[in-house]
């Protein structure tokens, strides 16, 4: 799993996204999103049911 903070929208690079989460303290991250990875099925399996934030 991955957090995605707003500060990762303006970096191109994986440095640059370090770089962003290290100049914020833990609890002032504006927190907008959450990456999943593993096997596809698995993945459907936990995640079903989440609605999307649109």
């Amino acid at each position: 799993m991955a957090l995605y903070t707003h500060e990762l929208f303006g970096t191109n690079n994986e440095d640059d996204n370090r770089a962003a989460i290290r100049a914020v303290e833990a609890d002032a991250l504006d927190l907008v999103g959450l990456a999943v990875y593993g096997p596809r099925n698995q993945v459907d399996k936990v995640t079903r049911g989440l609605r999307l934030h649109g």
